[in-house]
């Protein structure tokens, strides 16, 4: 049994979906999700479209294997950040250039989407007697918040195993980190500037409560996993005041929380709540108060779990050596595979996160989306239909 992946179908694939722009915000992938309806009734496969929100998509192809068995999900995402500035070639008109496939949503994560497509192709090719089923899933809204991922299992996506192309460098990742955005508010009082003292300036406690979110960020270095390094807080805005002669009377923070397994929100709130109180403590004008606006728990998978080996021995066969396993830094909608559908999922994908992604002139390497395509497809094989 020979699985062929076509590359020129693939590279042109990648491509076409690039020259569609899908940028979120605002979320603009209709037209990007047609083109795929299309696309995949032109390949025969049976698909169902659900929004995440209006005019926003989801097209699920399920493929069902001849016997009974396990399912595969893929599931992959069709927004990508903002082009912005920067660029030196027009970010949607895709080119290559030394080997490198150059366009917004290159790396993060056309390429990789195009990549589970092309896999299932070559599958399809080869006949081969899938147990079980396999499903790709491309959603909405992974940038901003997975609303794609989770509205469709919440409809009931389940599946034994996940993985989910983002750019990984082609290694597995079994663990990312948890992230959570957090906004403090401080409630001062106002006074002319002339008379400080008969009000309580707000971004002065705020500097102090920086001071101190500093010191929780260096006592959270001591949380460290294998994978992932240790956890972080980062103070990202400080909004407060209106004029330039008056004491300002509220202030706002904005934090970023990056968290490692096992910390959960509740720790994070935990922390941040203590670090008021014991400012509430110092000074009795001190009056504030703190909100989780959004979480990521982190993710992680087990290292022996078969999506996670076949992966793996997959690499090793179309790379010629074992590329282990990894951490990541960053969050993706595996978090959401991972904690509210009970799916064991993997992240792995062509491109670099750090390199590539969310940059100017994006891009990734052609031969790594080949290469990716060739080992989703054996991966197929190996868990679904016996090795190839």
């Amino acid at each position: 049994m020979q699985l062929a992946v076509d590359d020129g179908r693939l590279l042109d694939l990648a491509q076409r979906l690039i020259s569609i722009p899908t940028e979120n915000p605002p979320g603009n992938e209709r037209l990007a999700a047609e083109f795929l309806a299309d696309y995949f009734a032109d390949n025969g496969w049976a698909f169902e479209v659900s929004e995440a929100a209006p005019g926003r998509p989801n097209v699920v192809v399920r493929i069902d294997g001849r016997t009974a068995g396990p399912r595969l999900i893929f599931d992959g995402h069709l927004d990508v950040v903002p082009a912005g500035d920067g660029w030196l070639n027009e970010p949607f008109s895709p080119v290559i250039r030394d080997g490198r496939l150059i366009g917004r949503g290159a790396a993060d994560m056309k390429g990789g989407l195009a990549a589970m497509i092309a896999a299932a192709e070559a599958v399809q090719r080869a006949d081969i007697g899938l147990r079980g089923g396999l499903t790709l899933a491309v959603v909405a809204d992974e940038e901003e918040g997975g609303s794609g991922t989770r509205q469709l299992v919440r409809a009931g996506l389940r599946g034994n195993w996940a993985i989910v192309p983002e750019p990984t460098e082609l290694q597995p990742v079994v663990a990312h980190k948890g992230s959570a955005n957090i906004h403090v508010r401080i409630q001062g009082s106002a006074a002319h500037a002339s008379t400080p003292e008969q009000g309580v300036n707000a971004i002065d406690q705020a500097g102090v409560l920086i001071t101190r979110f500093g010191e929780l960020n260096a006592q959270l270095r001591s949380r460290r996993h294998p994978l992932l390094g240790h956890s972080t807080l980062t103070a990202c805005t400080i909004t407060g005041g209106f004029n330039d002669y008056t004491v300002p009377a509220a202030c706002r923070l904005t934090l970023n929380r990056r968290l490692v397994p096992p910390e959960t929100e509740h720790d994070v709130l935990a922390e941040v709540s203590a670090v008021l109180d014991r400012q509430a403590r110092a000074d009795p004008a001190f009056v504030g108060d703190v909100q989780v606006r959004a979480f990521t728990p982190p993710m992680e998978t087990d290292v022996h779990s078969p999506v996670v080996l076949a992966l793996r021995s997959a690499a090793a066969r179309v790379r010629g050596a074992d590329p282990g396993v990894s951490g990541w830094s960053a969050t993706c909608d595996a978090s959401i595979l991972s904690h509210e559908a009970k799916i064991a999922t993997v992240v792995f994908g062509p491109g670099s996160i750090a390199q590539d992604a969310h940059r100017p002139d994006e891009s990734v390497a052609v031969s790594d989306l080949a290469a990716c395509a060739r080992i989703f497809a054996i991966t197929i094989a190996q868990l679904l239909g016996g090795d190839e």
